[in-house]
């Protein structure tokens, strides 16, 4: 089993400080499940927290990353790896505290913290994003540049190029038994990105710009078209939100990319699932499509 699920499909500046969409990141478990984490167990109890099967990856925990695992049924006990691409608060807001639910209260030295040079050491103008106190408490610390890999439980994840105004900013390819899950981040259009997310089955795009509407650094709808049509992946999930774009509609500029690319192209929705298998059919959970 391989899900993803969207803690939040928002970004930029103003979609995370008004909250247009949430920016709790994207969710990844990988293994095998002995029973739903939607089944009404409370949070770190019950026969889906304690199956050791599964590992799961917290990509991008921007603002309220924690109270949206909560809302979804998540416990932040049971995570596994905390995965950063860059070093700008819609990305890490919730990090430390999240990394302090991975490690027990900091009592264990467990779980891993994988992101940019940016987040994990700093650089000039960036960083570090993670306190010296809160990096010294998982069991694996690394910073990531393009091209690094690492072993994580089974999974291997790969650093990719990115185009940012961070300059040490990396995407995440995570090679499950169920494809490979390309996750792009915050980036302008560039040659490194159509090679770097060749094979993926599942492509994750920030689709921050909407058409029409360039800004540095970011996608536009026309600019994730290009990717598409050069990736071809089974399926694209577009992600990351700008104003602009969710007031125009997400699921329009999906309908704009599909039809011009031919690749199926989705919108997501905060509490969005997606779960591997011989189809892909992304879904919303019973709790989280019926609340508002």
């Amino acid at each position: 089993m391989t899900r993803l699920t969207f803690l939040g499909t928002g970004g930029g500046r103003f979609a995370a400080i008004l909250q247009a969409r949430a920016t709790g990141g994207l969710y990844i478990e990988v293994g095998e499940h002995s029973a739903s984490h939607h089944d009404g167990d409370a949070p770190g109890q019950g026969p889906a927290a304690e199956d050791g099967l599964v590992r799961r990856f917290h990509i991008d925990p921007g603002p309220g990353a924690l109270v949206r695992m909560l809302a979804s049924g998540f416990s932040p006990l049971k995570t596994d790896a905390i995965l950063v691409s860059h070093c700008h608060p819609d990305h890490y807001g919730d990090a430390e505290i999240l990394i302090e639910g991975m490690t027990d209260g900091g009592n264990r030295k467990q779980g891993a913290l994988l992101g940019s040079r940016s987040v994990i050491e700093g650089i000039p103008g960036h960083g570090p994003a993670i306190s010296k106190y809160h990096a010294a408490k998982p069991a694996i610390v690394k910073a990531m540049a393009p091209g690094d890999s690492l072993d994580l439980f089974g999974t291997r994840v790969e650093a990719t190029a990115c185009a940012h105004s961070d300059p040490s900013a990396v995407g995440f390819r995570l090679h499950t038994d169920h494809g490979v899950v390309g996750y792009v981040c915050d980036t302008a259009l560039d040659a490194r990105l159509f090679e770097a997310n060749t094979g993926c089955r599942v492509l994750v795009l920030p689709v921050t710009r909407p058409l029409g509407a360039p800004i540095p650094f970011h996608l536009t709808v026309e600019d994730a078209a290009e990717l598409a049509a050069r990736i071809r992946p089974e399926l694209v999930l577009m992600n990351h939100f700008g104003m602009r774009v969710i007031r125009d509609g997400p699921e329009k500029a999906a309908r704009w990319i599909e039809d011009r690319t031919g690749v199926r192209t989705v919108a997501g929705q905060d509490g969005m699932e997606l779960e591997l298998g011989k189809e892909l059919n992304p879904s919303m959970p019973r709790r989280l499509a019926t609340s508002s």
